[in-house]
């Protein structure tokens, strides 16, 4: 009994550790900022957003192994809330960044690959650590809210909202673009 006890509470410090790292307590601070222009190269995406991972790692595989393109931030926008939108009917857009040293590099690029510019324009700004896949959902729970509160205290219309994947930044960096 004693070693039962023992495993579990082992295994619940594992849960807890792995959870801070992950982000449990960060704190998310809602900014605007300018950013822009992101040079995108994506594919369209309709049902459950945690499917769109896939589509980033298989972009940038491509993009890397086959036409000698490194990029260094995957990102999504999710077009429709889940929590009004059945999972199967949900919108997005999901891929990789290019860097500027690649833009030179598009027309190179065969009919595989959708490109989309995103131009510099205004955006409601916070940032989230990136340390574990269990980042990606608390932020999701923990971003979202600060967001949403924001855009109703501001009286801007709810958009999309983009969520880039700083891998050597190790950052969430969640976008949403304002209209005014």
């Amino acid at each position: 009994m004693e070693i039962i006890f023992f495993i579990v509470v082992v295994i619940l410090i594992v849960l807890g550790i792995f959870s801070i790292i992950s982000g449990l307590f960060s704190s998310v601070r809602i900014k605007e900022k300018v950013m822009g222009p992101f040079k995108l190269v994506y594919k369209e995406h309709i049902g459950p957003y945690k499917e769109t991972g896939k589509i980033q790692d298989e972009i940038y595989h491509k993009l890397l192994n086959e036409e000698n393109i490194e990029t260094y931030s995957g990102f999504g926008i999710y077009y429709d809330d889940p929590q009004n939108t059945p999972q199967n009917e949900l919108r997005s857009k999901s891929g990789c960044i290019l860097e500027e040293k690649d833009y030179n590099n598009i027309h190179q690029l065969d009919d595989n690959y959708n490109f989309m510019e995103l131009e510099k324009q205004k955006f409601i700004y916070t940032e989230f650590p990136f340390k574990t896949k269990l980042s990606i959902i608390l932020g999701t729970f923990k971003v979202y809210p600060k967001i949403e509160k924001h855009v109703e205290e501001k009286g801007y219309e709810k958009r999309e909202v983009m969520e880039i994947y700083d891998v050597p930044n190790k950052n969430i960096i969640y976008l949403m673009p304002i209209e005014e």
